[in-house]
């Protein structure tokens, strides 16, 4: 299926968590032993009933010395590119986290 078919079809979503927290990660990784990034998560939606993740962006706030603040991360073929890409989820499921309990829990 081509991205403009699931398009179509309904079958990608998007899970934006960059713009609410980008202005809160440079607080936060200013404590000492933290980093957190913003995330943004692309899913489609299978046959099956469930949303697989395709591609996480995580982001840092631009800084003048680092023009570089996004990268982006999708499931890899080797050993070393998998373990990324579960520490790139378990960046969305924190920032998942965090949202839920301060807005439906405030």
């Amino acid at each position: 299926m081509s991205v403009e078919e699931a398009i179509q079809d309904k079958r990608l979503f998007i899970l934006d968590y960059h713009d609410m927290l980008l202005p809160f990660i440079g607080k936060m990784n200013s404590l000492p032993g933290r980093k957190a990034y913003a995330s943004r998560t692309l899913f489609f939606y299978t046959s099956r009933g469930v949303l697989k993740p395709i591609v996480v962006e995580l982001s840092l706030p631009p800084i003048p010395s680092s023009p570089r603040n996004k990268r982006i991360f999708s499931h890899g073929q080797d050993a070393t590119n998998h373990w990324i890409w579960n520490l790139a989820k378990a960046h969305v499921c924190s920032n998942d986290a965090g949202v839920h309990q301060l807005v439906n829990h405030w």
